[in-house]
């Protein structure tokens, strides 16, 4: 049976530890972060298979916070799941990476506010983003 792909629209803020770089680095520097966290399996609890992730903005709403929203799509391993459960998935997958030394070349601290802004089908996703 073939699962729907499903898009999460992550945002992830952080202290970033080299405020400097450019959207580019900066965004291919957390692609590279959580291709890591994906090989060691920590989304394993997640999603079935691999998960493509588009860092769809970066911005810096205060000195010293980097804002990054981040388009997950995925076949869920659980799609029967409620929002606030794959959030509290989410949140455990990320404290998982920081307890294996994940994001130190990106974040200056051990902290990541991880926020699970929508979960719908990529189809609707694309739709949303194209109107």
């Amino acid at each position: 049976m073939e699962r729907d792909l499903i898009r999460y629209d992550v945002q992830l803020e952080m202290l970033e530890r080299d405020g400097a770089l450019g959207d580019r680095a900066a965004t291919a520097l957390l692609l590279s972060e959580l291709a890591l966290m994906q090989n060691a399996g920590r989304f394993n609890a997640l999603a079935t298979a691999d998960i493509d992730f588009d860092v769809v903005a970066r911005n810096t709403p205060q000195e010293g916070v980097t804002r990054y929203t981040v388009a997950f799509e995925l076949c869920e391993r659980e799609p029967w799941l409620r929002d606030a459960q794959v959030a509290a998935v989410l949140h455990r997958a990320f404290a998982d990476a920081f307890n294996a030394s994940c994001f130190l070349r990106i974040c200056t601290d051990d902290q990541i506010a991880v926020t699970l802004l929508a979960r719908e089908s990529a189809d609707a996703g694309a739709r949303r983003l194209a109107a």
